[in-house]
């Protein structure tokens, strides 16, 4: 992301305290792949996995239509908004 940290601020401490690495030493947008290290981007990718496989999916749950309970703030029919 580039606004919300220009918008409201950068985390206070380490993003990797064994680097040295502090959240106000990443910078904003693209330039944030090349120094957010590795294994950082190995434990966003696995909590991302875990997220998608731990939701009952099985045939015949609403997760098999991808539907996983969250209400739609943008939705245009206001029963969709009150679920």
């Amino acid at each position: 992301g580039y606004i919300t940290p220009e918008l409201t601020g950068k985390f206070p401490g380490y993003l990797s305290p064994s680097m040295g690495l502090k959240f106000a030493d990443i910078p904003n947008g693209l330039a944030a792949v090349s120094k957010v290290p590795a294994i950082g981007w190995a434990q966003i990718i696995g909590y991302m996995s875990f997220c998608e496989i731990s939701a009952d999916q099985s045939p015949g749950t609403p997760g098999a239509d991808g539907d996983f309970g969250f209400k739609v703030l943008t939705a245009s029919d206001p029963a969709a908004k009150t679920r």
